[in-house]
């Protein structure tokens, strides 16, 4: 039948069936080329990501009325109440007062990767039913390659006496522009690009709007999503997933 079939060409009509033939052939290739490039590329920034993680290094729990001192490896550090700023610091030398039951945790961020990381946004977890903290959350510009930065959060330990189990989790942005999520130990998540990874949590900026107009301030506007970051949050919801990252 083929036979038959290609008998019935003329050379010219032979020709180009064979170009016909050549160019669909050139395009498989070209796609399945690019394909492959692409699934490489994206392994290349997982296995990159994958050397990026949080954990706590220091924790200790203090009950009220404990001066105790502000770690000295971490370089930024935020306070979620139950502290205040301890008269017995000295330049250099800064101290907190529990004023309540609080909770003061150290955590580190490793950059195992060869590339500048950035921004970060990190917070902490209560390992009982795995939810984070909204009301307190520290972030930074960036993080050098092949490097540890230290932060220090204190906040009130609402538990107290009991002393809850920690984790952390950190979210972060490669050198390429692609956002991640490493949530306690679990395997590093890929996400979307959205405004909340680099703002402030929604209850802290409650707060300082409800300062601001207390003040007689106008607040900060609010984080505003593109279509394209809603489109996200859209499909995070239907696969069962917080839409924020």
């Amino acid at each position: 039948m083929v036979d038959w079939f290609l008998g019935l060409l003329t050379s010219n009509e032979w020709d180009a069936l064979r170009n016909w033939l050549a160019t669909i052939g050139g395009l498989v290739a070209l796609l399945i080329a690019a394909n492959t490039y692409s699934r490489n590329v994206r392994i290349k920034r997982e296995e990159q990501a994958r050397l990026v993680y949080s954990r706590l290094d220091d924790l200790t729990f203090h009950d009220t009325g404990a001066d105790f001192p502000m770690n000295d490896k971490a370089g930024i550090g935020t306070s979620g109440g139950g502290v205040a700023i301890s008269p017995t610091s000295t330049p250099g030398h800064g101290r907190w007062l529990a004023v309540a039951p609080a909770i003061q945790a150290i955590v580190v961020v490793h950059n195992g990767s060869k590339e500048l990381i950035g921004p970060i946004k990190v917070q902490m977890v209560n390992g009982g039913n795995d939810a984070i903290w909204d009301t307190f959350s520290i972030q930074v510009d960036a993080i050098e390659p092949e490097s540890d930065k230290y932060f220090e959060f204190t906040w009130h330990n609402e538990f107290h006496p009991g002393q809850p189990a920690l984790a952390t989790t950190v979210l972060f942005r490669d050198a390429s522009g692609q956002w991640w999520r490493r949530h306690r130990a679990e395997p590093v998540e890929r996400v979307h690009d959205d405004p909340e990874n680099v703002a402030s949590t929604p209850s802290e900026r409650a707060a300082w709007a409800r300062n601001a107009r207390a003040m007689g301030v106008e607040a900060s506007p609010e984080p505003k999503a593109s279509p394209r970051a809603r489109w996200h949050r859209y499909w995070r919801r239907r696969r069962g997933k917080s839409p924020i990252p």
